[in-house]
């Protein structure tokens, strides 16, 4: 029963219930109190069972409240920290971390005593400022008949009785555990001396008491396995579960969120049915809409601790956490969650974001500033979210939208064809810096998008994303998504977004090398187009047609398909995919060895990508004439159009085409005779590509490397190792032919 502060009641404190009788009368000034010798404090709560991987932390605390150094552990310059706030979504094990604190500290005799304060900040019975200067006074000593009434006197003798057992040597550790509000604990401040106050709580409140912040994170996997396995085996010593299912195990941990309390109930489940295998138990997990229903074992429930978090939240918070929900990525950033509400102010989003941090329901990174929600956190929003379907749907849609109107304006700096608002991001940097951002996000929207049956949104997403994924070389996503807009758009009967569908899984597979499936995809794009009139997806399509064709080495169809494409967008007035077709239409030509004609389409396509000002398009015209100009031996023009290329790939930290440019440079310093600088050229250029895991482009590069290095007369077994790195790197990428080729090659 919770005491108050005009008659008698209980007050749990410290694992005993205390008779609370008030003071009538006049109040004796807390000096005048009799001040008795100190009595030795009760030793606080045994540490649970299972502590393990917060070492850094406990070593931190206790680094922070040690009173034997003057300033508190922190560095000479710095005032003495005399409270520390440990800050944690319930269920981080922030309580155990405080008792592990407290017996390490009397254990090394920074303190003398421990004075443990159970507040109960989020039990249906919370003990307020009163109730807990109450109890502190009862555990340093102080009769009952003898604590004043008022919570400002009851403060005032607490410190007291403190400077009380300071005088006497004694250095005491307050430890305010679950505290709910600052105001709980303002009062349990030690003032100056050899004392501590060190506070829990999931709600960060650390800066009103001037405390210092440790801010618990999820533990690591290997330590979520041990605690797990700790746990496991303190009930069932003999029993070697995890051990033996290290996989299993793995994928419990991961599933629970790395969590303290999720991971000791996982540990549980395990002790209460010894037939079941760690994988099995990771099967039950894996649906994350029924994963709060296994993570409960009677008297533990993560499910119970959130919702103590949650329904402390004021009306606008709690409908900001359950649209969080909606979100599918791994995070977000402010402006994603105002398009997820619908608000258009700002600081209206930021500080309800602020207030769910603070309550340590969703984290922030420190570097980035973007919003991170626990996955056992959002199971728990999505559960409150499914109370009110229609608002979630509709933050959905919104979501949905802003993705793909930012998508557009973000493309448009990739692919200035494309249609979007320009002005949105000032350059393509700054287009690229979203897209790097959110991609996470973007790819898991396309997913969300299809499951949901938003087809017309996965075809848009999908069609804006492809060059952008082609580009960063995030391959495997784009070819999953191109996928996934295929069956959408297929089961939507939309020939047109088949069109775009099937030009966007060829372009995917293009860049995997698989030009069969490329010619495939981009012949069905070309015959829906055809079908459909749709000039402009023809053209694209006869260049994906081209670019596979010249893949597979059918050079002379490949001239054809690009003479197609460019006939087409110059007769449209699209100057954009004109550059294009020319940058194509040269590349089939140099691989009938048509080295002049090359050359003036690469100029062509240059001439272009310069009147348009696309400094991507260039770069790409300059990389492609120094090819030709290579191939006709003209090695001084080539190493500058080369240059040229490279300086613009830098400029717009394109790192793949910067690979690409460094390569070829330095074939091209191989042919001067400049051997020195060809080497170190083509060393950057497999480092590049090493960084990317472009494993193709690596064997490449390496075995340009190794004819380079046989040209300068390096020793045979360099040459050699060079070249079995080049064959190592192809067979990476599945390319065993290169591979064999490549080692095939005399070493001199």
């Amino acid at each position: 029963m919770r005491a108050d502060t005009t008659g008698s009641g209980i007050v749990h404190q410290a694992g005993r219930d205390v008779n609370v009788h008030h003071h009538h009368g006049p109040l004796p000034d807390p000096a005048s109190v009799a001040q008795p010798v100190p009595a030795p404090l009760a030793p606080p709560p045994a540490v649970p069972p299972g502590f393990t991987g917060r070492t850094e932390d406990l070593e931190d605390l206790l680094a922070i409240l040690d009173p034997t150094a003057a300033d508190g552990g922190t560095g000479p310059a710095t005032k003495a920290v005399v409270v520390a706030s440990v800050l944690g979504m319930g269920g981080m094990g922030k309580t155990t971390l405080g008792l592990a604190t407290a017996h390490a500290a009397l254990k090394r005799g920074l303190f003398t005593g421990v004075l443990f304060l159970d507040l109960h900040g989020y039990d249906d019975t919370v003990l307020d400022a009163g109730q807990a200067l109450d109890a502190a006074l009862r555990a340093l000593g102080v009769e009952p008949e003898q604590i004043p009434p008022e919570t400002d006197q009851r403060a005032a003798l607490y410190r007291a009785r403190l400077a009380t057992r300071a005088q006497a040597g004694e250095r005491i550790l307050v430890l305010g555990d679950n505290a709910c509000a600052v105001e709980q604990v303002e009062h349990l401040h030690p003032g100056n001396g050899p004392h501590r106050l060190l506070v829990t709580s999931r709600d960060n409140f650390a800066a009103a008491l001037g405390a210092r912040l440790i801010d618990l994170d999820v533990l690591g996997p290997e330590e979520s396995v041990t605690l797990m396995d700790t746990a496991l085996r303190i009930t069932l010593p003999k029993d070697r579960r995890i051990a033996a299912d290290p996989d299993g195990a793995a994928r419990v941990a991961e599933l629970c969120g790395h969590l303290p309390l999720a991971l000791q109930i996982a540990a549980s489940q395990l002790a209460a049915d010894r037939s079941l295998t760690p994988g099995q138990l990771a099967q039950d997990l894996e649906d994350l809409d029924e994963r709060l229903d296994v993570l409960e074992d009677g008297p533990r429930a993560v499910r119970a601790v959130l919702e103590r978090s949650y329904r402390r939240l004021v009306l606008p918070q709690a409908e900001l956490f359950r649209l969080l929900a909606v979100n599918p990525g791994p995070d977000l950033s402010t402006e994603t969650a105002a398009a997820v509400t619908g608000i258009t102010k700002l600081k209206d989003v930021r500080a309800r974001l602020v207030a769910l941090s603070r309550a340590s329901l969703i984290r922030q990174d420190p570097d980035t500033g973007r919003w991170r929600m626990h996955d056992l956190v959002r199971a728990y929003a999505a559960e409150q979210a499914r109370q009110n379907p229609q608002q979630s749907a509709k933050a959905l849609t919104r979501l949905f939208e802003y993705y793909a109107r930012t998508s557009r304006a973000a493309i448009v700096h990739l692919n200035p064809a494309a249609g979007g608002d320009k002005k949105h991001f000032p350059d393509r940097g700054a287009a690229m810096a979203w897209l790097d951002a959110e991609r996470a996000n973007l790819v898991a929207t396309v997913h969300a998008a299809r499951a949901g049956g938003h087809r017309e949104v996965t075809v848009e997403l999908v069609s804006l994303l492809g060059v952008y994924l082609r580009s960063r070389r995030y391959l495997q996503d784009a070819l999953v998504v191109a996928t996934l807009a295929h069956d959408a758009a297929t089961s939507l009967g939309s020939r047109h977004g088949e069109g775009i569908a099937w030009n966007s899984l060829g372009n995917a597979f293009q860049e995997l090398r698989r030009f069969d499936k490329a010619l495939d995809a981009h012949q069905s794009a070309l015959d829906i187009n055809c079908g459909l009139g749709n000039h402009h997806g023809e053209g694209l399509a006869w260049d994906g047609v081209g670019l596979a064709l010249a893949g597979l080495r059918r050079f002379d169809d490949a001239l054809d398909a690009h003479q197609s494409a460019l006939d087409i967008h110059r007769s449209l007035g699209d100057r954009y995919n004109e550059g294009a077709a020319w940058n194509s239409l040269g590349l089939a030509l140099a691989g009938l060895r048509r080295f002049d004609e090359a050359l003036d389409a690469y100029q062509h396509a240059l001439d272009i990508y310069r009147d348009l000002g696309d400094r991507h398009g260039e770069g790409a015209a300059w990389n492609n004439l120094g090819l030709a100009l290579k191939d006709l031996r003209r090695f001084d023009d080539a190493l500058d159009a080369y240059q040229h290329a490279l300086d613009i790939y830098r400029d717009l930290d394109d790192r793949h085409n910067e690979g690409m440019a460094w390569n070829n440079l330095g074939t091209a310093w191989r042919g001067t005779g400049a051997y020195g600088q060809a080497v170190e050229v083509g060393e950057r250029a497999a480092a590049v590509f090493r960084e990317l895991d472009d494993a193709y482009r690596e064997g490449e590069a390496l075995g340009e490397l190794a004819d380079t290095l046989l040209a300068a007369g390096r020793l045979a077994g360099e040459v050699r190792t060079t070249r079995e790195a080049s064959a190592e790197a192809y067979r990476r990428a599945g390319a065993e032919d290169e591979a064999v080729k490549v080692l095939g090659k005399a070493d001199g």
